[in-house]
């Protein structure tokens, strides 16, 4: 509850393997928000599967864009730093790892139709 990091303080938080931190997030499967406090775009974005928000999250900070299309567009034209400086991410809501994966991508949807994040954000599906 109440996560609200920038990248900079997620990034050390994942590249210390902090165990508290760790064991909440690969523990469940949630809907997440990426905002681009340069701009104000968002990115609505979800982790389903078998290993949760801490991997998905693992995977930004690794390439600072996660492999989403509008996301890896700018971080290669602006590189990583701009995620470092600008990217803020926080979680919208969270579910058991029990629940079913389409249940989170109908819950994704949900978000990106709220915040119409297709239109003005950086989601394009």
């Amino acid at each position: 509850e109440n996560v609200e990091h920038g990248f900079s303080q997620l990034e050390a938080i994942i590249r210390q393997n902090k165990p508290d931190w760790k064991s909440a997030l690969e523990n469940v499967k949630g809907v997440y928000l990426i905002a681009d406090r340069s701009n104000g775009k968002m990115y609505v974005g979800s982790a389903y599967g078998d290993s949760g928000i801490w991997s998905r999250w693992a995977c930004y900070i690794g390439t600072g864009h996660g492999w989403n299309d509008e996301l890896t567009k700018l971080i290669n034209a602006n590189g990583i730093e701009y995620a470092r400086k600008h990217f803020q991410f926080s979680i919208l809501e969270f579910r058991s790892m029990r629940t079913d994966d389409q249940t989170i991508k109908d819950r994704e949807q949900y978000w990106k139709r709220m915040l119409q994040t297709n239109a003005f954000g950086y989601n394009k599906n």
